[in-house]
């Protein structure tokens, strides 16, 4: 009896967690084609989502895509760059690249923003996110660093895209930070101060910061604006 209940709960949870993406579903395979709206159809999608959190902005690569035909479903996990149904956009994290590090496989949920760059929110990663695992797991062994890992992740920051892959099919992506934030709101004296009325460095690149910055300097409206038109064009 216990192991037909735990049968239906595990059954009840799959169902949960996995969303139905269709209509108008599309994707890209690479970032030129995304910019440039060259799209393809495609059926149904699943998403299947991984964490408890369902929050966009809570950030990580935890949606993994499916569909009900095989080599469609590897052909998502390995070659398509971005997913979209209706207005959301899903983005494979497989080939992004910070500072020679990858988040691993599985798609996030993303926005366009700007003229020609999509954001997404993730773990921070790269030479110093190691740095302080590596501090952590000489202090307090394994334990330590698995706890210090877990509360990286619940501390989300923002990344660019901004241009397509390399010739290894590595794509560069950059992490909004100080200098790349002076340039997205300049102008705006009020978001300026905002932003630095911060004083904790870490804290000042965290997601919940820097998006509701973002949002008020109209960034993400002028890409809402310019993808519009081109719908209507």
């Amino acid at each position: 009896m216990m192991i037909k209940v735990l049968r239906i709960m595990t059954y009840v949870a799959v169902i949960l967690l996995s969303v139905p993406v269709n209509g108008q579903c599309k994707y890209c395979n690479n970032y030129e084609d995304f910019l440039a709206g060259r799209w393809t159809k495609m059926d149904t999608v699943y998403a299947v989502h991984h964490s408890k959190g369902r929050q966009f902005w809570g950030g990580g690569n935890d949606y993994t895509l499916k569909t009900d035909n095989r080599s469609m479903n590897e052909k998502l996990k390995k070659e398509v760059l971005v997913v979209m149904q209706a207005d959301t956009l899903f983005l494979n994290c497989r080939n992004l690249n910070y500072e020679k590090t990858y988040f691993g496989n599985g798609y996030t949920r993303a926005m366009r923003i700007g003229e020609r760059s999509l954001l997404f929110v993730n773990k921070m990663i790269g030479r110093n996110a190691q740095s302080e695992q590596i501090a952590a797991a000489v202090m307090f062994g394994a334990i330590g660093a698995s706890i210090a890992g877990s509360s990286k992740r619940k501390q989300q920051v923002c990344y660019v895209i901004s241009c397509g892959a390399d010739k290894y099919g590595q794509i560069n992506i950059r992490l909004i930070d100080d200098d790349l934030m002076n340039q997205m709101i300049s102008g705006h004296e009020d978001l300026h101060e905002e932003y630095y009325s911060e004083k904790d460095v870490k804290k000042r690149l965290l997601a919940n910061h820097i998006v509701p910055i973002l949002e008020k300097a109209g960034l993400f409206d002028q890409a809402k604006q310019k993808t519009n038109k081109k719908k209507e064009s």
